[in-house]
């Protein structure tokens, strides 16, 4: 597991939020920077309603269920959630099957209140019919992720697995999570990242292939606090072919604590 705390420059180039930047050579004083133009969000909707009938396979394939659980334990989620209790709730945005938060369910004593929203409406079939038979029974909403449809302020833990890298402004993304994160609440994403496998996930869905650096800038400039990161080790040789952030945003105890203590502190002045 790794921490960090240092701040580190964001890295997005304003001239390229319409293209996924895919590789860059250098060859003495020539730079040459190769990008491919994003899907639309009826492209991206559409492949994903086809994808949908063989995701539970590709899930299986690649032992998701498992990596999720072991990186949502070592992410400290298992501990946060409990001890809120059954009035937890928790957004999956970008849910897809719901395996993240069937992972999530697995590891927690009782269950929670558990909302997902997805650009395919075949894939939040699939999370429904998914769910139920882990006895879940969640709140799905055919939304996008850039405009979440909840209140601020609303859920103790927001996640996504594979959605941001789609995006040509992941932050854009970034601050609606947190925007609909409770003070003191755990944003947890799971990003591909740059290698052999994410490359070939590049090519295949135009994403971002995205580095520790990157994912860590990202969420500094969200405002975020207690970042750590860990790679996601998948099977059928993907290897470490995705990485696990995790961060909490900024008040919970800690600012109730604070407002107790100047509340009573004017309480004795007057």
């Amino acid at each position: 597991m790794h921490n960090y705390s240092q701040s580190i420059a964001a890295s997005i180039d304003p001239s390229s939020r319409q293209t996924i930047p895919m590789t860059t050579y250098q060859f003495g004083s020539w730079r040459i920077a190769i990008s491919r133009q994003l899907r639309t969000k009826e492209d991206l909707t559409s492949q994903y309603d086809a994808a949908s009938r063989s995701w539970g396979r590709t899930a299986r394939r690649y032992g998701l269920d498992a990596a999720y659980r072991r990186l949502l334990v070592a992410s400290g989620a298992q501990a946060a959630l409990g001890s809120i209790g059954s009035k937890a709730r928790v957004l999956d945005c970008g849910i897809g099957s719901g395996s993240l938060s069937i992972a999530l369910n697995s590891i927690l004593p009782e269950r929670l209140n558990y909302c997902g929203i997805d650009l395919s409406g075949e894939m939040l079939t699939m999370a429904d019919a998914e769910m139920r038979q882990a006895v879940l029974v969640p709140e799905l909403k055919q939304a996008d992720i850039l405009s979440i449809p909840y209140a601020d302020g609303s859920f103790d833990l927001v996640m996504a697995a594979h959605v941001l890298e789609h995006l040509p402004e992941p932050q854009h993304a970034l601050r609606e999570m947190v925007r609909v994160l409770k003070p003191g609440g755990m944003l947890f994403v799971c990003l591909t990242r740059r290698s052999y496998f994410g490359a070939f996930i590049q090519m295949r869905w135009r994403t971002w292939a995205i580095t520790e650096q990157q994912g860590v800038s990202w969420l500094e400039a969200c405002q975020l606090n207690d970042i750590s990161f860990q790679p996601i080790h998948l099977g059928s040789c993907a290897g470490q072919a995705s990485t696990a952030f995790w961060a909490r945003r900024p008040g919970g105890l800690e600012h109730e604590t604070e407002t107790t203590a100047a509340t009573t502190h004017q309480e004795v002045g007057s």
